[in-house]
């Protein structure tokens, strides 16, 4: 595992790429002011011929799994809705095909909007989407982000 995450440069990288994604998991939650230590960045991407091109035309440089089976890292991420884990230059990152409690990228982005990062813009779950995604998952660590996000929601609707 790489022990150092660079998510704005990852997410640079892919925007710049005009890869269709969602951020979700805890640089999502990060992105709506929450503060989670994370060692990947986990984004739900459209699974179509051309983006999952994208995706791996941006990812190859940096990514040596996908450098080295590039036609068939697009193929099995064409097919698997439940994505994986590849080490990056800029550190790890999941590409899943459906978030759980959510669906795929289409339903996926009902419960997202766009975050304005420096110079560059991203789709990210919203706080509503955090909370049915980690109440889907169900793990133990997913309970405890659900307080947070469960707090910073009542906070959000009293505003």
């Amino acid at each position: 595992m790489n022990e150092t995450l660079n998510y704005e440069s990852l997410l640079r990288l892919l925007t710049e790429n005009k890869v269709k994604m969602i951020v979700i998991g805890a640089v999502a939650m990060n992105l709506r002011a929450t503060d989670n230590v994370t060692y990947d960045l986990d984004i739900c991407f459209e699974r179509s011929t051309e983006n999952i091109e994208r995706l791996c035309r941006a990812l190859a440089p940096h990514c040596p799994v996908i450098r080295a089976a590039f036609i068939d890292m697009m193929d099995f991420l064409k097919t698997n809705p439940v994505g994986e884990k590849f080490s990056t230059d800029f550190g790890d990152i999941d590409l899943l095909g459906e978030v759980p409690g959510l669906g795929d990228y289409q339903a996926t982005l009902q419960f997202a909007s766009i975050v304005q990062l420096e110079d560059f813009s991203v789709q990210a779950l919203t706080l509503d989407g955090l909370i049915k995604a980690k109440e889907a998952a169900n793990r133990p660590k997913d309970q405890l982000h659900l307080i947070t996000l469960r707090a910073l929601k009542k906070m959000e609707d009293e505003e």
